[in-house]
């Protein structure tokens, strides 16, 4: 009788990880169009953290303090306190940055996280003129900047399944002009049993549109809603010296589904190799990155071609007990 009741918790795992991302995904069709331009708070569509980015997406295999910034579900794969921090030199003067701590509490694991984005000094121009507005080309520069600040947790179901939320606060600044929501993550996690195979579903930044400051309602702001769905496998070997692949679907509320391909190479545990390439994208298909493994500590890069602006250098560290 146990066994049979936990076998149904398995089923009802399994479908539910499955189904409803796909559910989601339909209920959006035909809503980029009318979402294009007014879906603001956009990079919270940028991806943190160098290996996530290299395999274009970690809906399956997101663990740890990564998981923060993918499937909050993924946080219960940390079994002590762990520490996950990364920069992008993104394009032109533009740096985002991610730094996140998670430790098991409450029969669960909890993290706290930022996402920041520095858009560096830029020139301003428009009208001037107390009486007569005349047009200005160079009235100096001015910077903009947005920031996250998020509050997670993980549980485990059962020895297969697990469940996790985020709650995000989200500002944006633009020469001193700000605006402000909040935003809200789901991600669950399965594990197949058979050949280290993983499936994982998270659905990003849904919650209520905001009102920028001194403008009428219908100019309401909506949160860039993301749905992804991920499935990762052994191709060959073991995970210390074997290859996992996987793909990873992403579909955002103002444009067309992503599919990623993806494959990590693990050398004796140590090394990693990680290599993705994706369809759907009009400027980033190709993104290679590794990573070593000492002592506890992650070290990981990515290398991500775009079309128009060319390599994109993403760095990131990790520590867990």
């Amino acid at each position: 009788m146990r066994k049979s009741n936990k076998m149904k918790q398995i089923a009802i795992a399994l479908l539910i990880t499955m189904f409803l991302p796909s559910t989601l995904l339909m209920a959006q069709k035909g809503d980029e169009n009318d979402k294009a331009g007014v879906v603001g708070f956009k990079f919270l569509n940028l991806s943190y953290g160098a290996r996530g980015t290299a395999l274009g997406g970690l809906a399956a295999q997101a663990s740890g303090a990564e998981a923060m910034f993918w499937n909050p579900a993924g946080l219960t794969g940390a079994t002590g306190i762990g520490f996950t921090a990364g920069q992008t030199q993104w394009l032109v003067e533009t740096t985002y940055n991610n730094v996140g701590v998670a430790m098991p509490l409450a029969g669960g694991v909890i993290g706290a996280s930022m996402m920041s984005v520095n858009y560096g000094d830029m020139m301003k121009s428009g009208w001037a003129g107390d009486t007569e507005y005349i047009f200005q080309a160079n009235q100096g520069t001015f910077t903009a900047s947005d920031m996250a600040l998020q509050l997670s947790y993980g549980r485990k179901l059962s020895d297969k399944f697990s469940i996790g939320g985020t709650a995000k606060s989200i500002t944006q600044d633009i020469d001193g002009d700000k605006m402000s929501g909040m935003g809200f993550d789901f991600g669950t996690q399965f594990d197949v049993g058979y050949n280290n195979m993983r499936i994982g579903a998270v659905i990003s930044n849904f919650g209520a549109d905001v009102d920028p400051v001194e403008t009428k309602k219908e100019t309401a702001t909506a949160l860039p809603e993301t749905f992804q769905f991920g499935i990762v496998g052994q191709a060959f070997g073991d995970e210390n010296m074997g290859l996992m692949a996987g793909m990873n679907v992403t579909k955002y509320s103002d444009s067309a589904q992503r599919y990623s391909f993806n494959g990590e190479f693990s050398l004796m545990g140590t090394a990693k190799i990680r290599g993705s390439y994706s369809t759907g994208s009009t400027q980033q298909r190709l993104t290679l990155g590794g990573g070593i493994v000492v002592a506890g500590f992650v070290i990981d890069i990515a290398l991500a071609s775009t079309s128009d602006f060319g390599t994109v250098t993403q760095f990131s560290l990790g520590y867990s007990l």
